[in-house]
């Protein structure tokens, strides 16, 4: 017979000096040197491994200054953490396997005793002991169907979409401000303000060495024309060379995500329903699919506001601030919200 009352979850309670919300790079960046400085840490995950953008479920590579010598600051690179990673993943994997970069992340977390790694873990709620304040959050496994109050001294949103900041109640924007605002000349014009850049999805394909049939899903974009680049597509491309499949900048890139991806999805699986089967790409006939992007990669989401801005002029002069803490080389991006339409 069925219960008269709800069942509880299993639920645990940790605590730590430090809790960094988000397993990207500037999440691993932030608990691990917390760690070597001595801090007790607790990192928390959405996913199943590490690196957000850089995981082997988006992969996008890490790139900055260097700009793989295809620019003026071929000399330069950032350095701290992130060149140590980098280093380490190009004696080990020579071969740019994201996988094997997944790997390189969890150890440097494992190898840190100060860390307490929580993966496929989601904050959902927070809790203030006084408005200025976080106490604690609270998050839920899916996987060991476990809900966790992780108090802290200390929080760190590294999250991406600023689940933890935006549950506090912190100030942030979304979309671009108009030219008025910071006198910045690469803002849109007056009427298309607020604007995003979009999501990506990649894929891979492998010459299997003999003739592959493709048959499409239902949800493939069937009329290819309604790219405009369609022309550009190329059966020798793949992955981050298709960085303009993109889509989602006249959304919200958060609530919207999910309706995103499947335009995406739609948009990759036309793609390559084109090369196979438009007849336009004989040399495609022993490719195959080998790897299509499950979740999409998140150029924009909400930009919380501290006592500073960056602005366009602290890049193009170069500004030097007193309280900087990294370098970053990567110029200006800017996208049209339409994406790949």
């Amino acid at each position: 017979p069925f219960s008269s009352s709800k069942r509880e979850m299993h639920s645990r309670a940790l605590s730590a000096e430090f809790v960094v919300i988000g397993g990207g790079f500037a999440g691993v960046c932030a608990a691990v040197t917390a760690a070597r400085s001595g801090t007790k840490t607790i990192l928390v995950q959405d996913r199943p491994v590490l690196g957000g953008n850089a995981s082997s479920e988006v992969r996008l590579w890490i790139l900055g200054a260097t700009s793989h010598m295809g620019n003026n600051n071929r000399w330069s690179r950032e350095g701290g953490l992130v060149d140590e990673i980098l280093i380490e993943n190009l004696y080990r994997n020579k071969e740019g396997n994201p996988v094997i970069l997944d790997t390189i992340l969890l150890e440097k977390v494992y190898q840190e005793p100060n860390i307490t790694l929580l993966l496929n873990t989601a904050v959902w709620d927070i809790e203030k002991a006084d408005p200025q304040t976080v106490s604690k959050v609270y998050a839920f496994c899916s996987q060991n169907s476990t809900f966790y109050e992780i108090s802290g001294r200390l929080f760190c949103d590294a999250s991406g979409d600023g689940i933890l900041a935006y549950r506090a109640g912190a100030a942030f924007r979304m979309g671009a401000e108009e030219k008025r605002c910071y006198n910045e000349q690469f803002a849109p014009d007056k009427g298309e303000f607020g604007e995003l850049l979009g999501h990506s999805i990649y894929f891979y394909s492998l010459d299997t060495g003999k003739p592959v049939k493709f048959v499409p899903p239902s949800y493939a974009l069937k009329d290819i024309t309604r790219i405009p680049r369609w022309r550009k597509i190329s059966s020798s491309e793949h992955g981050c060379r298709f960085w303009w499949l993109e889509y989602g900048g006249r959304l919200d890139t958060i609530h919207d995500t999910e309706q995103i991806k499947w335009e995406i999805w739609s948009v990759v699986y036309g793609v390559w329903d084109y090369i196979k089967n438009s007849g336009n790409f004989p040399d495609a006939e022993n490719l195959t699919l080998s790897w299509v992007g499950t979740i999409p990669g998140k150029r924009e989401s909400r930009r919380f506001e501290g006592e500073y801005t960056l602005v366009q002029q602290d890049i193009i002069e170069q500004r030097h601030h007193p309280d900087a803490v990294a370098f970053g080389g990567w110029a200006i991006d800017l996208h049209p919200a339409d994406g790949v339409y």
